[in-house]
């Protein structure tokens, strides 16, 4: 039995991967995945701020 279990949480992980796609912004005139955008710009930041480690994550604004 516990085999099966070992077996099935993989393939339950792709499954969930698989109908899961990335939102998309443009970023300097091109389309690309939100979580590159994130990493291009703390990278930026970082270079001019080594002293900090920063995590920038990019939300949608809504209006409630």
């Amino acid at each position: 039995m516990m085999k099966k279990r070992i077996l099935l949480l993989p393939l339950a992980a792709m499954w969930v991967l698989a109908g899961c796609e990335e939102d998309t912004i443009i970023y300097e005139g091109e389309e690309k995945p939100v979580s590159v955008v994130e990493e291009i710009i703390s990278d930026k930041l970082e270079v001019e701020n080594p002293e900090l480690d920063l995590d920038v994550n990019i939300t949608e604004d809504t209006e409630d």
